[in-house]
């Protein structure tokens, strides 16, 4: 899947990775684009982007000015949200616009909607919450994703007391969804397994090794240090293997 920058502020867009080239447009608020990569040239971090016509452009990376999408599959069986459509031509603060169901007074044209998600069906554990919202002003309409589902999260910075993600899978299903969403970010999807096989690895090999030298013997007690110490490498190795990527980062700005 491609990769997505959702457009915060009004960025400029440059001919080239140089403050002194011209720049042929500003992008507005909002607008998804797509992006290669960062570039970092003579102290300036750099976005590589693709306009219109494929015609490759660059915006600065500055604070704020833009948010990288996460491309995400969905760890949940379901997660049902909402999309909606403003009724009027004044867009009010997202955090006015809902309202914990039983406490929306001031208008009688009161709508509800559902947001929940299930993470297990044996077990029946479920997040679900209902919101009213006032119908003269926004359209709303149900989504639902399902397990393994696709998708990109698109802003993720409504605030601590938000409780909504917003996302995206350019297929049609364009929206809200809990932000206690259980959700894999793609970009991080090898660690997990990396870490499983080095934990396969490190306890068989405690094991082996402390059998060869006669330090243990076979019992299902000696699980227990050698389950210990896998978890110790395991969580030295996310470590570094988090510093492992942010090296690369830097190295594929110079390229």
């Amino acid at each position: 899947m491609k990769n997505y920058l959702r457009i915060l502020k009004p960025t400029k867009v440059y001919t080239s990775h140089e403050l002194s080239s011209g720049h042929v447009k500003i992008l507005v608020p909002d607008t998804i684009i797509s992006f290669n990569r960062e570039k970092r040239r003579n102290k300036v971090n750099w976005m590589e982007i693709y306009l219109e016509d494929k015609k490759v452009a660059y915006i600065k990376k500055e604070h704020d000015n833009f948010y990288k999408c996460e491309d995400s599959t969905l760890d949940d069986i379901s997660a049902k949200g909402f999309s909606l459509n403003y009724k009027t031509e004044e867009m009010l603060p997202f955090d006015s616009l809902f309202f914990l169901e039983g406490t929306l007074t001031k208008t009688e044209n009161i709508g509800t909607v559902k947001l929940e998600n299930i993470e297990d069906d044996d077990d029946g554990k479920s997040i679900s919450i209902y919101l009213e919202y006032d119908k003269n002003l926004l359209e709303i309409a149900p989504i639902l994703l399902s397990k393994k589902e696709q998708f990109y999260v698109t802003n993720n910075i409504y605030g601590k007391n938000n409780i909504f993600i917003e996302i995206d899978n350019f297929k049609g299903k364009k929206g809200f969804i809990l932000k206690k969403t259980n959700y894999t970010d793609k970009a991080d999807s090898w660690v997990k397994p990396v870490s499983i096989i080095t934990m396969i690895i490190v306890i068989g090999g405690l094991i082996l090794a402390g059998l060869s030298a006669g330090w243990l013997v076979i019992s299902g007690l000696m699980l227990i240090p050698a389950v210990i110490a896998a978890f110790i490498v395991v969580f030295v190795l996310q470590i570094v293997i988090m510093i492992i990527k942010g090296i690369f980062q830097k190295l594929r700005k110079r390229f």
